[in-house]
Protein backbone atom coordinates (compact mmCIF):
# COMPACT_ATOMS: atom_id res chain seq x y z
CA UNK A 1 0.00 0.00 0.00
CA UNK A 2 1.09 3.95 -0.17
CA UNK A 3 0.78 6.43 1.81
CA UNK A 4 -1.78 9.14 0.56
CA UNK A 5 -1.42 13.21 1.84
CA UNK A 6 -3.25 16.03 -0.03
CA UNK A 7 -1.99 19.65 -0.73
CA UNK A 8 -2.98 22.73 -1.85
CA UNK A 9 -0.44 23.94 -3.74
CA UNK A 10 -2.40 26.63 -5.80
CA UNK A 11 -3.66 28.19 -2.17
CA UNK A 12 -0.33 29.00 -1.93
CA UNK A 13 -0.22 30.48 -5.41
CA UNK A 14 -2.99 33.11 -4.70
CA UNK A 15 -1.51 34.82 -2.39
CA UNK A 16 1.29 36.26 -4.69
CA UNK A 17 -0.05 39.40 -6.28
CA UNK A 18 -0.49 38.63 -10.06
CA UNK A 19 0.87 41.30 -12.08
CA UNK A 20 -1.55 42.66 -14.76
CA UNK A 21 -0.59 41.36 -18.46
CA UNK A 22 -0.06 43.78 -20.84
CA UNK A 23 -2.56 44.65 -23.83
CA UNK A 24 -2.83 41.72 -26.05
CA UNK A 25 -0.56 41.84 -28.94
CA UNK A 26 -0.64 39.96 -32.72
CA UNK A 27 2.62 39.28 -33.67
CA UNK A 28 3.23 40.05 -37.26
CA UNK A 29 1.96 38.11 -40.37
CA UNK A 30 5.24 35.77 -40.64
CA UNK A 31 5.62 35.25 -37.09
CA UNK A 32 2.16 34.22 -37.04
CA UNK A 33 2.33 32.02 -39.76
CA UNK A 34 5.54 30.41 -38.24
CA UNK A 35 3.96 29.53 -34.69
CA UNK A 36 0.96 28.16 -36.50
CA UNK A 37 3.15 25.58 -38.23
CA UNK A 38 4.92 24.46 -35.16
CA UNK A 39 1.43 24.37 -33.54
CA UNK A 40 0.15 21.96 -35.80
CA UNK A 41 3.58 20.03 -35.74
CA UNK A 42 3.52 19.80 -32.04
CA UNK A 43 -0.33 18.97 -32.06
CA UNK A 44 0.43 15.73 -33.86
CA UNK A 45 3.45 14.49 -34.14
CA UNK A 46 5.38 12.72 -31.55
CA UNK A 47 8.75 14.01 -30.21
CA UNK A 48 11.72 12.79 -28.63
CA UNK A 49 14.77 14.75 -27.28
CA UNK A 50 17.78 15.58 -24.50
CA UNK A 51 16.38 18.24 -22.57
CA UNK A 52 18.94 20.49 -19.92
CA UNK A 53 16.76 22.37 -17.19
CA UNK A 54 18.70 25.24 -15.42
CA UNK A 55 16.80 27.35 -12.73
CA UNK A 56 17.92 30.87 -12.70
CA UNK A 57 18.56 33.15 -10.39
CA UNK A 58 16.81 36.69 -10.52
CA UNK A 59 20.28 38.32 -11.92
CA UNK A 60 19.96 35.55 -14.85
CA UNK A 61 22.90 33.00 -13.73
CA UNK A 62 22.33 29.49 -13.33
CA UNK A 63 21.77 27.97 -10.09
CA UNK A 64 21.01 24.45 -10.34
CA UNK A 65 20.80 22.15 -13.67
CA UNK A 66 19.58 18.73 -14.39
CA UNK A 67 19.17 16.92 -17.46
CA UNK A 68 17.15 13.97 -19.34
CA UNK A 69 15.39 12.63 -21.88
CA UNK A 70 11.59 13.74 -23.01
CA UNK A 71 9.27 11.74 -24.76
CA UNK A 72 6.32 13.39 -26.15
CA UNK A 73 2.78 11.79 -27.65
CA UNK A 74 0.29 14.17 -28.57
CA UNK A 75 -2.02 15.49 -27.51
CA UNK A 76 -0.99 15.95 -23.95
CA UNK A 77 0.98 12.67 -23.04
CA UNK A 78 4.76 13.43 -22.01
CA UNK A 79 7.58 11.76 -20.37
CA UNK A 80 10.32 12.81 -18.35
CA UNK A 81 13.44 11.01 -17.41
CA UNK A 82 15.60 13.10 -15.43
CA UNK A 83 19.34 11.58 -15.26
CA UNK A 84 20.65 13.41 -13.08
CA UNK A 85 18.55 12.66 -10.13
CA UNK A 86 16.07 9.86 -11.43
CA UNK A 87 13.00 11.88 -11.09
CA UNK A 88 10.03 10.91 -13.65
CA UNK A 89 7.30 13.21 -14.56
CA UNK A 90 4.35 11.84 -16.77
CA UNK A 91 1.50 13.06 -17.84
CA UNK A 92 -1.56 12.77 -20.01
CA UNK A 93 -3.35 9.58 -17.52
CA UNK A 94 -6.62 8.56 -18.37
CA UNK A 95 -7.76 11.43 -16.04
CA UNK A 96 -5.29 14.19 -17.26
CA UNK A 97 -3.26 13.16 -14.19
CA UNK A 98 0.46 14.04 -14.22
CA UNK A 99 2.51 12.08 -11.94
CA UNK A 100 6.14 13.25 -10.18
CA UNK A 101 7.90 10.53 -8.95
CA UNK A 102 10.55 11.37 -6.66
CA UNK A 103 12.80 8.02 -6.04
CA UNK A 104 15.34 9.88 -3.01
CA UNK A 105 11.91 10.27 -0.83
CA UNK A 106 10.02 7.35 -2.16
CA UNK A 107 7.53 10.04 -2.56
CA UNK A 108 5.13 10.64 -6.03
CA UNK A 109 3.34 13.97 -6.37
CA UNK A 110 -0.32 13.36 -8.50
CA UNK A 111 -1.20 16.42 -9.85
CA UNK A 112 -5.12 16.37 -10.79
CA UNK A 113 -7.16 17.41 -14.14
CA UNK A 114 -8.08 20.73 -12.28
CA UNK A 115 -4.46 21.71 -11.84
CA UNK A 116 -2.69 19.60 -14.86
CA UNK A 117 -3.58 21.86 -17.64
CA UNK A 118 -2.28 24.73 -19.10
CA UNK A 119 -2.32 27.92 -16.57
CA UNK A 120 -0.72 25.31 -14.46
CA UNK A 121 1.47 23.60 -16.18
CA UNK A 122 3.49 25.81 -18.95
CA UNK A 123 5.25 22.89 -20.31
CA UNK A 124 1.94 21.07 -21.33
CA UNK A 125 1.99 23.34 -24.93
CA UNK A 126 5.01 20.94 -25.79
CA UNK A 127 2.53 18.47 -25.76
CA UNK A 128 0.33 20.23 -28.30
CA UNK A 129 -2.26 21.25 -25.42
CA UNK A 130 -3.60 24.65 -25.32
CA UNK A 131 -3.46 27.21 -28.49
CA UNK A 132 -0.39 29.90 -28.28
CA UNK A 133 -1.96 32.45 -30.72
CA UNK A 134 -5.34 32.15 -28.78
CA UNK A 135 -3.42 31.97 -25.23
CA UNK A 136 -1.07 34.63 -25.61
CA UNK A 137 0.40 37.94 -26.80
CA UNK A 138 3.31 37.02 -28.79
CA UNK A 139 6.13 39.68 -29.88
CA UNK A 140 9.20 38.77 -30.97
CA UNK A 141 12.70 39.94 -28.67
CA UNK A 142 16.33 39.70 -28.30
CA UNK A 143 15.91 37.40 -24.77
CA UNK A 144 19.27 36.29 -24.89
CA UNK A 145 21.83 34.70 -27.09
CA UNK A 146 20.05 32.22 -29.07
CA UNK A 147 21.13 28.82 -28.85
CA UNK A 148 21.82 28.96 -32.70
CA UNK A 149 22.20 31.40 -34.68
CA UNK A 150 19.43 32.34 -36.96
CA UNK A 151 16.56 31.51 -34.58
CA UNK A 152 13.78 33.22 -33.35
CA UNK A 153 12.88 34.70 -29.57
CA UNK A 154 9.38 35.40 -28.98
CA UNK A 155 8.19 36.43 -25.79
CA UNK A 156 4.51 35.66 -24.25
CA UNK A 157 1.86 37.26 -22.52
CA UNK A 158 -0.84 35.38 -21.00
CA UNK A 159 -4.02 36.84 -22.29
CA UNK A 160 -6.31 35.86 -19.18
CA UNK A 161 -5.37 36.45 -15.20
CA UNK A 162 -4.99 33.92 -13.59
CA UNK A 163 -2.07 31.76 -15.09
CA UNK A 164 0.69 30.23 -12.71
CA UNK A 165 2.96 32.31 -14.38
CA UNK A 166 4.19 35.65 -15.55
CA UNK A 167 5.46 35.08 -19.29
CA UNK A 168 7.15 32.78 -21.51
CA UNK A 169 9.83 32.99 -24.10
CA UNK A 170 10.03 30.62 -26.49
CA UNK A 171 12.97 30.34 -28.66
CA UNK A 172 12.31 28.63 -31.93
CA UNK A 173 14.25 26.54 -35.00
CA UNK A 174 12.02 28.82 -38.27
CA UNK A 175 13.59 25.93 -40.99
CA UNK A 176 12.59 22.83 -38.69
CA UNK A 177 9.84 24.39 -37.23
CA UNK A 178 10.25 23.21 -33.61
CA UNK A 179 10.89 24.51 -30.29
CA UNK A 180 14.55 24.55 -28.96
CA UNK A 181 14.02 26.49 -25.61
CA UNK A 182 11.24 27.31 -23.54
CA UNK A 183 11.87 29.80 -20.50
CA UNK A 184 9.16 30.42 -17.91
CA UNK A 185 8.72 33.16 -15.51
CA UNK A 186 6.58 32.15 -12.60
CA UNK A 187 4.43 34.45 -9.92
CA UNK A 188 6.81 33.41 -7.57
CA UNK A 189 9.92 35.21 -9.29
CA UNK A 190 11.19 31.69 -10.08
CA UNK A 191 12.96 31.58 -13.24
CA UNK A 192 12.95 27.75 -15.91
CA UNK A 193 15.27 27.22 -18.98
CA UNK A 194 14.51 24.10 -21.30
CA UNK A 195 16.66 23.64 -23.62
CA UNK A 196 15.84 21.05 -25.93
CA UNK A 197 18.49 18.90 -28.14
CA UNK A 198 18.98 16.23 -30.70
CA UNK A 199 15.31 16.96 -31.22
CA UNK A 200 13.94 13.91 -33.62
CA UNK A 201 9.97 13.66 -34.74
CA UNK A 202 8.48 10.47 -35.04
CA UNK A 203 10.43 8.14 -33.44
CA UNK A 204 7.77 5.76 -33.04
CA UNK A 205 7.31 5.94 -29.36
CA UNK A 206 5.63 2.53 -27.23
CA UNK A 207 2.23 3.27 -25.46
CA UNK A 208 4.06 2.01 -22.38
CA UNK A 209 6.14 5.14 -22.39
CA UNK A 210 3.39 7.19 -21.00
CA UNK A 211 2.17 4.48 -18.64
CA UNK A 212 2.80 5.30 -14.40
CA UNK A 213 2.27 2.30 -11.62
CA UNK A 214 2.87 4.07 -8.07
CA UNK A 215 6.03 2.13 -6.29
CA UNK A 216 4.47 0.00 -3.39
CA UNK A 217 4.94 2.12 -0.05
CA UNK A 218 5.43 5.18 -1.13
CA UNK A 219 4.35 8.03 0.04
CA UNK A 220 1.29 9.75 -2.21
CA UNK A 221 0.60 13.30 -2.50
CA UNK A 222 -2.47 14.98 -4.31
CA UNK A 223 -1.91 18.36 -5.53
CA UNK A 224 -5.04 20.61 -5.71
CA UNK A 225 -6.26 23.49 -6.78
Amino acid sequence: MWNVRRLDILGTIATVCFLATPQPQEPAPGVRLLIERIQDKYQQTELQARFVQNRLSRLGSVMTTVEGDLYISPPGRMRWEYSTNDQLLIAGGPGREMYLYLPEDNQVQVMQSDFANTSGMPILYLSGRGNLLRDFSIQVVEWGAPLRRGNVQLELHPRRSGASFERLILEVNPLQEMIVRLVIYDNLRNTLDYQFHDVQFDPGLSEELFEFEIPEGADVIFIEG
